[in-house]
């Protein structure tokens, strides 16, 4: 008995040190739970003014800290990139468009907890690197620092079949998990919690739905949940097959994919598009799965005693999408650098035991790239953080002992315009004007005030030049910052012969040159040599690379060094000119193509000699040669091309 006695002693002993431990490590080490939205609009939530209810989601607005004045980007990928670095995704070749391949080396919330000691998870969207289904070698979710993934690469897919760039668990693709992707996503999610409870160990578990992104596939059971005010405003409701197809509608491979999967035809049969109505119901019915969802991880954390010692936060990835997403207040939608697209409604909650006392709003300009900083500063990481971030801790703002922020700015460039924003304006810059709005008296940015404050304009603009040149961007929109060169042709040139017939064939064209692959990031431009005989009636002639054929360079893309639009009327003198433009509207991507465009005032022939054609970055790198003395004959699309020896 006494030799029983003691080893029970002993072991509750064991058992009690092992207690004391865990809850040593819980106060010391919170969980952290990301739950991201996909192309949820700002009044998408019942909290925010929707009429579709989403009150799970709302408690964690209720019961946590807001941030009312929280910024995201206009599409997912750069979002992604910039919460998971706390850089802006412009410097790590993650922006302005989707598309890019993170750099793994790069310290990020999942490798760096994980260091920390945490059990790190992804469940759901990633789309910040290829699919291994699309690229061989491809880096994998687990590579970048998550121990458990279950989820996909693309930015969307169909919710039932996983179509169409796989469904994977780790770096095993899964081809028959057939459930509705929400709520694979949220059951994952909790299994991996589960688990790293069991170890004892704290974890980071990085949700990102993939609602409510289309396709707006639904299940029966939300449909039925659809509001009456909007459900009743659809004239004829079809099957639930029927929504399946025609949601996918736009997205042939999807349709495809699924006539495989279920061997069945009728997924390829033309249908009625929805109508504004159907769309609403069904993005209706996809906002109550997203939130149920969300519910179950709250209820597990709340039953499971977890939501003591785990921090929460919210946030979607951009804006909603026009025809039914609800950016209200904002103006604008995805896709657009108005609030609508990229200000998301965003709250924290923050246990006790991590932070005593907090606030419930937070005023202050904020986002997504302060996410990391932030998490780290909770937490008491005991690594050093890592150097250059743009973020920064909103600890103090949270706390409510933040001094008033000065120069505080975010940056965004998106096609044909770069942006700026802080507390209190916003500068919209273009080729040829700018815009400011006054964020404090306008948030909806109804009216333009760059006319009545020339002064804030003036500074706002020499500030948007030094947040470009600190983020590496080679405008497109704008002159490139660096020194002019002269033309140096020499050796052999590219020559292309063209004419025109007709006094009617004025407009602008472009002839398909040849076939050369390149990569562009933000910090990427294409400089070349040029010369246009002095008979040619062009009112313009410029190389472009090609998308779908067609010149990248149009609207008000395209400024070389000397500040003019290469559409612009030129002087044809037969001299050899030296044009250098900024690729940054377009990266991360790849161009295949190039074209030379041209307009002719009159008919006659002309003769247009280039050379010099290479690839760089702003540090004055040649990326890549595209022609320089010599080209395989093979790749000249045109027979009117041909290599000239420089005269």
């Amino acid at each position: 008995m006494k030799k029983t006695t003691c080893s029970n002693i002993l072991l509750l002993s064991a058992f009690s040190s092992l207690y004391t431990a865990a809850v040593a490590q819980k106060t010391t080490q919170p969980n952290i739970v990301i739950i991201l939205a996909d192309d949820m609009g700002h009044g998408d939530l019942s909290y925010t003014g929707s009429d579709t209810p989403t009150p799970n989601i709302d408690k964690i607005f209720n019961n946590g800290v807001r941030f009312n004045n929280f910024m995201t980007c206009n599409v997912s990928s750069p979002t992604r990139g910039g919460l998971l670095t706390g850089i802006n995704p412009l410097r790590i070749g993650q922006a302005p468009e989707v598309g890019g391949d993170l750099d793994p080396k790069l310290p990020n919330i999942g490798n760096y907890f994980q260091k920390e000691g945490y059990k790190t998870g992804l469940f759901g969207k990633w789309h910040n690197s290829e699919s291994p289904l699309r690229k061989k070698d491809a880096i994998t979710v687990n590579q970048y620092g998550f121990d458990s993934f279950v989820g996909f690469y693309a930015g969307g897919i169909d919710y039932f079949t996983k179509a169409w760039t796989g469904w994977y668990h780790d770096d095993k693709q899964v081809e028959d998990e057939m459930d509705y992707s929400t709520d694979l996503i949220s059951k994952y999610a909790i299994d991996f919690m589960t688990k790293s409870q069991r170890e004892n160990r704290p974890y980071l578990c990085y949700v990102p739905f993939n609602a409510v992104h289309t396709p707006l596939n639904v299940t029966e059971e939300a449909l039925k949940r659809v509001p009456a005010s909007i459900r009743d405003k659809v004239l004829k409701m079809r099957s639930m097959h029927d929504y399946r197809v025609v949601s996918l509608d736009d997205a042939p491979p999807f349709l495809k994919f699924n006539a495989q999967k279920y061997k069945d035809e009728t997924w390829l049969q033309k249908v009625e598009p929805l109508s504004p109505e159907e769309k609403a119901m069904l993005y209706s019915a996809v906002k109550i799965s997203l939130d149920d969802n969300v519910g179950k991880i709250m209820d597990y954390l709340k039953k499971t005693k977890q939501l003591e010692n785990t921090i929460v936060l919210f946030f979607c990835d951009n804006g909603g999408v026009p025809v039914f997403g609800n950016n209200a207040p904002f103006r604008g939608f995805k896709h657009s650098m108005y609030e609508g697209g990229i200000h998301s409604a965003a709250a924290m909650m923050i246990p006790k035991l991590v932070l005593p006392n907090t606030v419930k709003e937070v005023p202050d300009m904020c986002g997504f790239l302060d996410v990391f900083p932030t998490l780290t500063s909770l937490t008491k990481s005991k690594q050093t953080m890592p150097k250059n971030l743009d973020g920064v801790s909103l600890v103090e703002n949270i706390k409510g002992t933040a001094k008033p922020q000065v120069e505080r700015f975010y940056y965004w460039t998106w096609r044909d315009h770069d942006v700026l924003r802080s507390d209190k304006w916003k500068l919209f810059r273009y080729y040829n004007k700018v815009e400011l709005y006054d964020m404090v008296n306008d948030i909806s940015e109804t009216k333009n005030v760059s006319v009545s404050n020339p002064e804030v304009v003036t500074q706002m603009l020499k500030q948007i030049d030094i947040e470009c040149r600190k983020m590496g961007v080679a405008s497109t929109h704008l002159p490139l910052p660096i020194v002019a060169q002269k033309p140096k042709p020499s050796g052999n040139a590219l020559m292309i012969e063209f004419e025109n017939n007709s006094s009617d064939d004025s407009k602008k064209q472009t002839l398909f040159l040849f076939v050369k692959e390149f990569k562009v990031l933000p910090d990427t431009y294409i400089e070349y040599d040029i010369k246009v005989d002095t008979q040619a009636k062009l009112s313009f002639c410029y190389l472009s690379p090609l998308k779908a054929n067609n010149t990248i360079f149009s609207g008000n893309l395209g400024v070389d060094s000397n500040g003019k639009l290469l559409q612009s009327p030129t002087v044809l003198d037969n001299n050899w000119k030296h044009i250098a433009v900024g690729l940054s509207s377009f990266a991360p991507t790849k161009f295949t193509q190039f074209g030379l465009t041209y307009k002719f005032n009159g008919m006659g022939k002309a003769t247009v000699y280039i050379d010099n054609i290479v690839i760089k970055n702003l540090k004055g790198e040649i990326v890549q040669e595209i022609f320089i003395d010599t080209f395989n004959k093979n790749a000249f699309k045109a027979k009117n091309i041909s290599i000239a020896e420089v005269q």
